[in-house]
């Protein structure tokens, strides 16, 4: 057994290593000719790498400004990154995390159950952020229970499976009309799919009974009589990318001040410097879309076979880049927004006294927002992007800091920070506290699955 699941975590730290795995049983399943299914599991392994390569210089261009400003101010405080909650974790309970890959691989099998007998038909494929979440859920049932051993193993498993099955299956609900039924959002942001999607709605006044869905180009055709060059500029996502994220950048460079570019700038010109951040960015973003789109292009056809055969009719829930080349421009319009939205939040709890600071942190800014710029944009406009990332961005600061108090990662000078720990998670863990029965959870968990099936399985049964 330990050898299996030292084999488990393995694999699921390596995110390119699932897809591979995904996309092989799915073409042996289709029984396709060796040389197809060498072919699209190096395609969707590739794909992965080059995604995670764009990953890394989105934040490389990022994280200097972040320093600069933390450094000039004498900001101090949580960081809203789950890494460094997951960290902390491992540091804290060392004896008992230990049982995460275990958590982690029946909680997978969970979901696969749930959706192979159940009306919530998706399976959850992001394996890094299952590894995230699987370590919380260790934390959480054994700071607000005491579980351990057995009881801490199943209690948790059915946790990750009932999770990994019901937001996925939610966020399904709003993006079955513009991605249809290839694939779905898996991952613990979930929460900025479904409150941007409702600010769009309500923006875009949309009506279910005659749909309409924005699509990148449109708002531009209306204003092209009157604004020809601009919109021009608009339809080229990465020079307007280019031009937004250089001014974004480069004025939080200079909030920070000349001194502080320098020695950030080590033996390049401050000023070519603070002006290439927003050209480095760029430059992920266009790396990040090309290794979304390769992933997609192998990992969607494979799963066919898989739900075919083992799944029939389940949808694959993936990480959040695959959302992006649907709405380039929204996906950074929500990130400007969500950017902006965690400095007010940030500001909210310094003018409140907080006695917990949240600091905004890099990859869910970027990401969270992505997603709520993307899903908010295909129900309202450009309008919805921005105020879908800037609603998403100030949940997780301000709704952040409660569940950060309420789970007691507080105490490890820690916390997780996507969407979903500032509104799912931070209602669940106080209900957790309030319940103070291990069993009664169990039951919670059961209802909240039950629930969703009630309200959500008509989007699975429609044709």
């Amino acid at each position: 057994m330990a050898i299996i699941t030292n084999v488990f975590k393995t694999i699921a730290g390596q995110i390119e290593l699932v897809m591979g795995i995904v996309v092989l049983i799915g073409l042996l399943l289709q029984k396709k000719k060796p040389i197809d299914v060498v072919m699209g599991v190096v395609k969707a392994v590739v794909g992965v790498m080059i995604l995670k390569q764009g990953s890394t210089l989105l934040q490389a261009a990022y994280k200097p400004v972040m320093e600069m400003l933390k450094t000039t101010f004498g900001v101090t405080g949580i960081i809203t990154e789950n890494y460094s909650g997951m960290a902390a974790i491992n540091t804290a309970i060392p004896e008992l995390v230990a049982v995460v890959p275990t958590v982690m691989l029946f909680g997978f099998l969970i979901n696969i159950v749930l959706a192979r007998f159940g009306p919530l038909k998706v399976v959850f494929l992001t394996a890094h952020t299952m590894l995230a979440f699987a370590t919380l859920t260790v934390w959480l049932v054994n700071w607000f229970f005491g579980a351990e051993g057995a009881q801490l193993l199943i209690v948790c498993s059915l946790f990750c499976g009932v999770f990994w099955t019901v937001m996925p299956a939610w966020t399904y609900r709003y993006s079955k009309a513009f991605a249809g039924n290839g694939f779905t959002l898996g991952h613990i942001s979930g929460m900025a799919a479904v409150i941007s999607s409702r600010i769009g709605m309500l923006l875009g006044h949309y009506d279910a009974k005659n749909p309409h869905l924005f699509e990148e180009g449109d708002e531009d055709e209306e204003a092209n009589g009157r604004f020809h060059s601009l919109t021009r500029l608009f339809n080229d996502s990465t020079v307007v990318t280019c031009l937004l994220m250089t001014v974004v950048l480069g004025g939080g460079c200079l909030l920070a001040g000349k001194e502080a570019i320098r020695e950030a700038a080590g033996a390049t010109n401050w000023v070519v410097f603070t002006i290439e951040l927003g050209a480095s960015f760029t430059v992920g973003i266009v790396v990040l879309l090309s290794g979304v789109r390769m992933m997609i292009a192998e990992l969607v056809p494979a799963f066919k076979g898989i739900s075919d055969k083992l799944v029939p009719g389940a949808v694959p829930s993936v990480d959040m880049p695959v959302f992006y080349p649907l709405a380039p421009f929204a996906s950074v319009l929500g990130f400007l927004g969500a950017f902006l939205g965690e400095f007010v939040g940030f500001f909210v709890l310094l003018a409140t006294g907080s006695a917990t600071l949240m600091i905004p942190g890099i990859i869910a800014t970027f990401f969270d927002g992505g997603i709520a710029g993307v899903f908010g944009f295909k129900y309202g406009g450009r309008k919805a992007a921005f105020l879908g990332g800037l609603a998403v961005g100030m949940v997780q600061i301000l709704g952040g800091v409660f569940f950060t108090g309420m789970s007691g990662l507080g105490t490890l000078g820690a916390t997780y920070g996507n969407t979903d720990f500032g509104t799912t998670m931070m209602l669940l863990t106080a209900v957790m506290k309030v319940i103070g029965n291990v069993w009664f959870f169990v039951a919670l968990l059961a209802a909240v699955y039950v629930l969703a099936c009630v309200l959500l399985r008509k989007y699975f049964a429609e044709e």
